[in-house]
């Protein structure tokens, strides 16, 4: 999206610091380095501030505080990185979500960016346009198998949907070896399914972008209840894919009809049903979603255009 808007962005891997301290020296044109998540220390952070005084550094944390309960020492990062800034005119902080980044300022007097995510809209399938009327539903609860993602609510939900419109169930799940507190939810799900003959529980491998935005493409709907969440880019896909989603509020671009409260399985069943039967919901998903595209983008441009020092006073 960046790219179309004119501006020569790369993204590239990088697993220590030391990548990308050869990273930029082979790039000696670059302006701005998009840390994503706070993983860079503060020791190896100054010497990249020291080594590349020309380049703007930004790191973004793209997690509500709940979730980073499982990583502390990424909270302790962000803390020093927030008072770094203050020294360093190529140092922002930067949040995907406003209400990160308001705790952030409020808590610690840290000024912190809001960037939003981009996502790419320009391969969007409207493949939805009718009402789920055939014998199986296929739910799909994708993403992380982390314990506030909520996927056994979810799977609750989508049994008693299925129960509801007389349905046999296909519950689709995305399944990883390393996701902290990932090998209870997926034995939790499984003893949920066992020996029901009429659903079934689906484990999909991990995917690459294309084949996962596939796999979403063969759902009726999808189930995001997380009990905190920022963007959330398995709802997007599913949107790109003409699938609707119930999602709790944690997730703000989505429709207001589509939010459920993540704890009241009635709540996500009603919503589930009245999205299986609304044939423009999935229409309704892209118009928010480009809405917010839209925000995010000019936001990403205006933080691009500098100069770099305003943005430790971002408001």
């Amino acid at each position: 999206m960046l790219r179309r808007a004119g501006v020569e962005v790369e993204a590239t891997p990088a697993a220590e610091p030391p990548e990308v301290h050869r990273a930029l020296i082979a790039r000696p044109r670059v302006t701005h380095c998009v840390l994503e998540a706070p993983w860079v220390s503060r020791t190896p952070m100054l010497e990249l501030l020291q080594a590349f005084p020309h380049v703007h550094f930004l790191v973004r944390s793209h997690s509500q505080i709940g979730f980073l309960q499982v990583e502390p020492s990424a909270i302790q990062l962000l803390r020093e990185l927030l008072v770094l800034q203050e020294n360093f005119l190529n140092l922002t902080v930067a949040a995907n979500s406003v209400e990160l980044k308001h705790f952030f300022e409020t808590a610690y007097g840290g000024h912190t960016l809001y960037l939003p995510n981009l996502y790419d809209l320009e391969r969007v399938h409207r493949r939805r346009g009718r009402e789920h009327d055939h014998r199986l539903l296929r739910v799909g609860s994708f993403g992380a198998l982390r314990l506030l993602k909520n996927h056994t609510t979810a799977a609750a939900a989508a049994l008693m949907l299925a129960r509801k419109r007389d349905c046999d169930l296909e519950f689709s799940v995305s399944v990883e070896n390393d996701t902290m507190g990932g090998g209870a939810v997926l034995d939790a799900l499984r003893k949920m399914f066992n020996g029901l003959r009429w659903a079934r529980l689906v484990e999909h491998p991990w995917q690459d972008w294309a084949s996962f935005r596939r796999t979403v493409g063969g759902m009726d709907l999808c189930l995001q209840v997380s009990m905190t969440e920022t963007f959330n880019v398995t709802t997007a896909d599913a949107v790109a894919e003409g699938v609707p989603s119930v999602v709790s509020p944690a997730i703000e671009w989505a429709p207001d009809y589509w939010k459920a409260d993540p704890d009241r399985l009635d709540d996500i069943v009603r919503i589930g049903g009245a999205l299986l039967s609304c044939a423009d919901a999935a229409e309704d998903g892209l118009a928010a979603l480009s809405c917010f595209t839209e925000d995010a983008v000019r936001r990403w441009l205006e933080y691009l255009a500098g100069p770099p020092g305003r943005h430790v006073r971002a408001a």
